[in-house]
């Protein structure tokens, strides 16, 4: 078992999370490993988020508010972005090895970083991992499709020197962050993992209210996908993929082809740099050809009972 003097930072952002904030921070106060320093960083929230986090940081020394203005013309997602790295300049001076992400509406399992923080520990190429987590909708807890080499931005963990590396997030407009970490990250010679034996609950999923929602979030997906430079080839073979595994079935990987092609025909500039781009395209070709086989350098080896 780890100790709880374990050097790791979270970084929450927050923006009207009210109904889910107090939650989210009952399951990092039952954590068996405590972090050092959270900071809760309040993207301008017109709710209660603010008191409630204040109350809880009149009471626990490591919790700290901190009051970010939105700014206007921002997407929700870049907004996001900007608020993890206003959290992230607070700390530049302080010591610590693991800097955790983690989204304001996510109750985690009280174990959940002593165990993503081990493996760390017995990979020292890992840059960055994650568990993952199913939505809760109407009190059902839905699963959610995940790759080992995804890091859900809500729940994800890096190691310092290589959160450092890549210069920590680029806020795109329409979300993808977290994806386009994962790719910075391997590009430079580290590996990106997520443990789907180590789940967490998302209480405020995206598109939960009915089919027309869901499908605007698969367009915005799409959107993302541009937004990302995917490969044509590539991400063809994943909406098609999940036109029949994703609900709704057919009409979500068409919403995602669409939104895709929206982004295509309206253009503009990428935001990510030319030779992420590049690396991008040709992992997702050798993705396609070698039926998504994930190369020997890239895993985590887990044990079959872990």
């Amino acid at each position: 078992m780890l100790e709880n003097n374990e050097r790791y930072i979270i970084i929450t952002p927050a923006y009207n999370e009210a109904d889910y904030m107090a939650d989210t921070i009952e399951s990092v106060l039952a954590q068996t490993v405590l972090p050092t320093k959270w900071i809760i960083v309040d993207d301008g929230s017109t709710d209660g988020t603010a008191g409630i986090v204040k109350k809880y940081e009149s009471r626990h020394n490591f919790i700290y508010y901190h009051h970010r203005s939105k700014q206007a013309g921002q997407s929700y997602y870049a907004s996001n972005v900007f608020a993890i790295m206003a959290g992230w300049e607070k700390i530049e001076a302080e010591e610590y090895e693991f800097l955790a992400i983690l989204d304001a509406d996510i109750t985690l399992p009280k174990d959940y970083y002593e165990r993503i923080l081990g493996w760390f520990y017995q990979d020292t190429k890992l840059g960055v991992a994650s568990g993952i987590y199913r939505d809760k909708v109407d009190g059902r807890l839905l699963k959610v499709l995940s790759d080992r080499r995804s890091t859900p931005k809500a729940l994800q963990v890096f190691r310092r020197e290589c959160f450092e590396h890549i210069g920590g997030y680029i806020p795109l407009k329409y979300g993808g962050e977290d994806t386009c970490s994962c790719i910075m990250i391997r590009m430079n010679g580290w590996k990106a993992w997520s443990f789907p034996n180590i789940c967490a609950v998302h209480n405020k999923p995206a598109g939960r209210g009915g089919y027309q929602e869901l499908l605007k979030t698969r367009f915005r997906n799409g959107l993302n996908e541009y937004g990302l430079a995917s490969h044509p080839l590539f991400f063809l073979a994943k909406a098609l993929r999940r036109c029949l595994i994703e609900r709704p079935f057919m009409l979500s990987g068409l919403a995602r082809m669409a939104g895709y092609v929206f982004g295509c025909i309206r253009g503009g500039k990428r935001q990510i740099p030319a030779d992420v781009i590049k690396f991008i395209r040709r992992e997702q070709i050798r993705r396609l050809f070698k039926a998504n086989r994930i190369p020997d350098e890239c895993k985590v080896e887990t044990p079959q009972n872990v």
